[in-house]
């Protein structure tokens, strides 16, 4: 099978998955269990509709067990479906729970009954990178029952935070993946310090079936430490409770054990900075095409208000981050 290293859109993504993703995605406890303990409240009696179901049917099969009606499960992958029909017939669920082998974005896609509740982790490093903005709109569109009513998804909501921040360790940056201005951190270790505390960036809003597909935020940040300010690192945040949306997060890829990595940004023009220097970031993300895309852009903030840019704004991921064989191991082997 073709690996498309150099495609970020969300086909792209779903179709560099690998066994080692899914055993990575599963085996974060943390992940795991604050999944199954929302399906669980919100799955019994109804029609369940999980979107990118991976090899395992995780997320399907946790809604079957919780007493769905019954759970029709996607993935566009071919090797990952024909991968999750066998976890599905493995679990004795295969009269629960039909897998489809397609993308819930496929115009041609009709399912043989209406949703209830929409189960997914289409949740990227940077929080709506593998397109579920764009899926979920869709998918309350055409796949979801008119009379359905909330709590529609699981998870309900997902944020990106943003911190400025030291330079990562130059001695672990060779083992980072992706190249250029952007770089996936695998461990909390590589991140430089933050000098300011994380602000959201990114806020999807999954619990009434309508996050916004057009964001734009300006953050002040104020350091609390000096230091060279080199990087902007970015995490995810999930709440996955159907009914939890405001409440604190149940998952974060700042915690030990998180299988999500955190993005580094590195500034184009890394400027010494004071306790108390004032920093401006300006976020963009649209999401609602075929390639989510954000704009990154910071300055340092003068006592008089005069913005000093720290470098050109950075496009992510098209120009900022390069696929490599250390972000994604080439093996289809399920």
């Amino acid at each position: 099978h073709p690996m498309p290293t150099a495609d970020h859109h969300p086909h792209g993504h779903a179709m560099r998955y690998t066994a080692d993703c899914y055993r990575g995605m599963r085996d974060d406890v943390t992940r795991t269990e604050a999944y199954r303990k929302a399906i669980a409240a919100a799955a019994p009696g109804k029609v369940v509709l999980d979107v990118g179901t991976g090899a395992l049917a995780l997320l399907a099969i946790f809604a079957a067990e919780a007493g769905a009606r019954h759970v029709y499960a996607l993935e566009g992958q071919p090797s990952a479906a024909a991968a999750a029909r066998a976890a599905v017939a493995s679990a004795n669920l295969d009269h629960r729970i039909t897998v489809l082998e397609a993308f819930s974005t496929d115009l041609a896609l009709e399912l043989p009954e209406r949703a209830e509740l929409l189960v997914h982790e289409l949740i990227g490093e940077v929080a709506g990178e593998e397109g579920a903005c764009a899926a979920i709109l869709d998918a309350m569109r055409r796949h979801v029952a008119d009379a359905a009513r909330p709590p529609l998804s699981v998870p309900s909501r997902a944020s990106t935070l943003l911190a400025p921040c030291l330079a990562p360790d130059p001695d672990l940056l060779a083992k980072a993946a992706g190249a250029g201005r952007a770089l996936k951190l695998d461990a909390r270790s590589q991140a430089g310090r933050p000098l300011a505390p994380p602000q959201v960036c990114e806020d999807l809003r999954f619990d009434e079936g309508s996050p916004s597909p057009s964001q734009r935020r300006e953050l002040l940040f104020c350091c609390e430490a000096a230091g060279v300010l080199a990087a902007l690192n970015l995490h995810v945040e999930l709440r996955c409770g159907a009914d939890a949306a405001d409440g604190p997060p149940d998952v974060s890829s700042a915690w030990d054990g998180s299988h999500w990595r955190i993005i580094c940004i590195r500034l184009e023009r890394p400027a010494s900075v004071a306790r108390g220097q004032r920093v401006k970031v300006r976020v963009d993300a649209a999401l609602a095409g075929q390639l989510p895309s954000y704009t990154f852009s910071a300055a340092l903030v003068s006592d008089d208000g005069t913005l000093t840019s720290l470098g050109a704004p950075l496009e992510y991921p098209v120009g900022s981050l390069t696929v490599n064989d250390a972000m994604d191991q080439m093996s289809f082997s399920w």
